[in-house]
């Protein structure tokens, strides 16, 4: 295995998708692949500190032809011995840019189109007959997933068309990787393809980190108990969940204080609900952070004394790294990983009720040793990418 294509349709935010792509991209480099990243749409900000270490193909254009186009000419130009994508709609764009050539693909599935709240395929007649299994089985699924398609008749028309293509693009594909149980069953009953699990998710260096930083100095926070999420401001996230539920406890627990950092287009709505007014008497025990530069992400993790982590999601990079920290972690009991049974880890349905309750049990437990997180970092995970990735390579 010379040379691959790690193939997404667009970077276009900071979120585990990303790190995974470009964390992926980084090791495979290390083993002396020669490799590329193509995307249709590129934010630099996003890959600012890979762009000098790996090579970046962007194709900014929206006109679906025009893709497929581009990118199976540049498939050939290339003649990668395989081509890697991150979803189950890039292997569409796979399927139909390499059909009729001799090139392959494997893909990662991080969620199925259940966990992508506006994709219409998920309504196509392909799907009908799985759909409400599906979406019964995980709580967001039935919070964020309408029961039937708001759109009308030509465009479902159009999108069951897609789904169909999208059903064979997955099937074409040489190997799906997913991270959890929910994923891998999600994938067979849509398109009746076996996948394989693949964890793994830290950066080694957390397994004996030193923080640089002290958020405590820095926001004046001595003798205060710190309650932190960090990611995306999205709806989908429920960070208005921990937000109600940590006003909850402001009357019983005078040092505890929410830190949220990220930035996203919940913001807003979340700025609302710090500044009702009948949470004016803890609204100043909210800090909002805005963005958490990387270098100094790990050393929030640390000064933390409690992650929350209320994500509609089986998994959580941010959680595993809390834990490998030695921090209490809070989880949606949507999470389906083998870490949830450690006693740092409190699962909590997602709602306001469950999570206050979770939060006060966190606020009144001991801290234990931190749980044995070696066979999840990013070089395990990628190591068994690899060698998946090899071995396609060989067999075809």
């Amino acid at each position: 295995m010379k040379k691959v294509i790690f193939f997404t349709n667009g970077i276009t935010g900071f979120g585990g998708a990303e790190r995974v792509l470009l964390e992926a991209a980084a090791y495979f480099q290390q083993k002396k692949v020669k490799l590329v990243i193509i995307t249709f749409l590129l934010n630099e900000k996003v890959v600012e500190k890979y762009k000098d270490k790996i090579k970046f193909i962007n194709f900014d254009t929206t006109n679906y032809f025009k893709r497929i186009i581009r990118l199976r000419d540049l498939i050939k130009k290339i003649n990668p011995d395989l081509i890697i994508g991150q979803s189950s709609l890039d292997c569409l764009y796979l399927y139909l840019s390499t059909k009729f050539t001799r090139y392959n693909y494997i893909s990662y599935v991080h969620g199925s189109l259940f966990w992508l709240e506006n994709e219409n395929l998920k309504y196509a007649l392909i799907h009908k007959s799985v759909f409400n299994k599906i979406r019964n089985s995980v709580i967001g699924h039935k919070e964020f997933v309408q029961k039937k398609s708001p759109l009308p008749f030509f465009k479902n028309l159009f999108f069951n068309i897609v789904a169909f293509l999208e059903y064979l693009a997955v099937r074409k594909a040489k190997a799906i990787v997913v991270l959890t149980k929910q994923i891998q069953w999600e994938v067979k009953k849509l398109y009746n393809k076996n996948a394989i699990i693949i964890r793994g998710c830290i950066d080694k260096q957390l397994l004996y980190y030193k923080p640089k930083l002290d958020i405590r100095k820095r926001h004046s926070l001595k003798n205060k108990t710190i309650i932190l999420n960090i990611g995306r401001l999205d709806h989908r996230k429920r960070i208005d969940v921990l937000i109600k539920s940590f006003f909850n406890l402001c009357p019983k627990y005078k040092n505890i204080v929410l830190m949220i950092g990220g930035k996203g287009p919940d913001k807003e709505r979340l700025d609302q609900i710090i500044n009702d007014e009948k949470y004016k008497a803890y609204k100043n025990r909210v800090i909002m952070l805005g963005f958490v530069p990387d270098n100094e992400y790990f050393d929030y993790l640390a000064g933390c004394d409690i992650f929350a982590f209320p994500s509609w999601t089986t998994s959580g990079i941010p959680t595993y790294e809390a834990l490998a920290l030695g921090k209490k972690v809070i989880w949606s009991s949507e999470a389906e990983e083998p870490v949830l049974t450690h006693p740092n880890v409190y699962v909590a349905e997602p709602n306001v009720e469950e999570f206050t309750k979770a939060i006060e049990k966190a606020l009144n437990s001991k801290i234990y040793p931190k749980p044995n997180l070696k066979e999840h970092t990013w070089e395990r995970y990628f190591e068994k990418l690899y060698n998946v990735a090899s071995n396609v390579v060989n067999k075809c």
